[in-house]
């Protein structure tokens, strides 16, 4: 597979800018909410990009939401290198995120800066995702040693949900809390340049984000975060799985698309589609020798 760059922006005043990690930091220290969405193919990239989000997640969460897995777990790289390529096809201003897939940067930090290059080089992505502190900061501060930027996750990390006890809200108590930003500071030091919470108790993720020096996006994290993620197919009410309590849905889209499906499937069984307005036309001179010439 080959590289897929960003698509150069030619300068212009009606042009968005790039996305770039100065700038990300800078919307933090300007108090801008960074607005960051989950897609995960080149159509949901061209809405992020003409909706004007800042970063866009190729996440791992695509398992469940178009592969149909019922987890994070079984995707594979090669399975979000085709995603992430064809996201990068679809953006030009947004910056690109792509998760780790479980099992692609655990073992050691060679494997670790191996896979990130991999998203780099092949997809075109801009940073690389990885979930929890730990021996995760340990890959995380590889990568970015290698000169990839890397965005830490804590909280609920779905890759690690079994061992959390599923998916369900994280730091509810004061010794899980301090967990939690313990593992926050630990991503930061590494070297990450921003921090994803995910269902972390409002006061909670705003003590967090008070006490960082990067960027916290939050995901069921209150309105205390720096920035807000939420899934595509979530916000827009495609998918029809279980959808989490902090999934709020802006639009209903994926009623319209049933209704739509079902009005062409009506259409068809009563022979009003396609009607002449759909149909191509042919010279009657050319349709009779066309005919003449049938066996």
């Amino acid at each position: 597979m080959s590289a897929t760059p960003r698509t150069p922006i030619p300068l212009g005043l009606d042009e968005p800018l790039p996305m770039t990690l100065p700038r990300l930091a800078d919307k933090r220290r300007l108090h801008e909410p960074i607005v960051m969405v989950t897609a995960y193919d080149h159509p949901s990239a061209r809405v992020a990009e003409q909706a004007g989000v800042d970063v866009v997640l190729v996440g791992d969460s695509g398992a469940m939401t178009v592969l149909g897995h019922p987890s994070t777990i079984p995707v594979t790289i090669e399975e979000m290198l085709m995603l992430a390529a064809a996201v990068r096809r679809g953006l030009r201003a947004p910056l690109l995120v792509v998760d780790l897939p479980f099992g692609s940067y655990e073992a050691s930090d060679e494997l670790a800066i191996t896979t990130a290059q991999r998203f780099v080089k092949q997809a075109g992505c801009d940073a690389v995702k990885l979930e929890r502190g730990g021996t995760s900061a340990q890959r995380a501060r590889a990568i970015v040693d290698a000169g990839i930027p890397v965005m830490g996750h804590v909280g609920l990390t779905p890759q690690t949900a079994t061992a959390l006890g599923g998916y369900r809200a994280q730091g509810r108590t004061a010794e899980r809390a301090l967990a939690v930003a313990r593992e926050a500071l630990e991503l930061e030091r590494a070297g990450c340049f921003a921090i994803v919470l995910e269902a972390v108790p409002a006061p909670v993720a705003t003590a967090i984000t008070q006490r960082s020096s990067v960027p916290v996006i939050g995901i069921g994290a209150g309105a205390g975060t720096d920035g807000q993620v939420l899934v595509l197919h979530d916000l827009l009410g495609i998918h029809d799985g279980h959808v989490a309590r902090f999934a709020k849905r802006f639009a209903d889209i994926r009623a319209q698309m049933v209704a739509g499906v079902a009005q062409y499937a009506a259409e068809v069984r009563e022979r009003t589609f396609p009607g002449p307005e759909h149909c191509y036309s042919i010279d009657e001179r050319e349709l009779e020798a066309f005919l003449a010439g049938l066996p």
